[in-house]
């Protein structure tokens, strides 16, 4: 028995403690462009951006662009459903 590929995406997404603290910023703030991200982690903005779209492709962000910025923002639902096929995985086998 494996974990399903979205759910394997997540965990290794939430892995990395920059990107864990990238994820607690979004409790504070609902929406951030790169640029605030960086500010508040005081990571370098190709750092962030490649972490949001790591975030991204796991399904824990979701992001709209408005001109030349991107906002991100939690992907809610997705999340929800990764939890629950990650409860799921872990009621079969334990």
């Amino acid at each position: 028995m494996t974990l399903p590929t979205d759910v394997n995406k997540f965990l290794q997404a939430l892995s990395n403690e920059n990107r864990q603290r990238i994820m607690l910023l979004f409790s504070q703030t609902h929406v951030m462009t790169v640029g605030v991200v960086a500010e508040r982690t005081g990571l370098g903005m190709s750092t962030v951006s490649e972490h949001l779209k790591q975030l991204k492709e796991a399904g824990l962000l979701s992001s709209e662009k408005f001109g030349k910025e991107v906002e991100y923002r939690p992907n809610v639902a997705q999340i929800k459903i990764t939890l629950d096929l990650l409860g799921q995985f872990l009621h079969k086998c334990c």
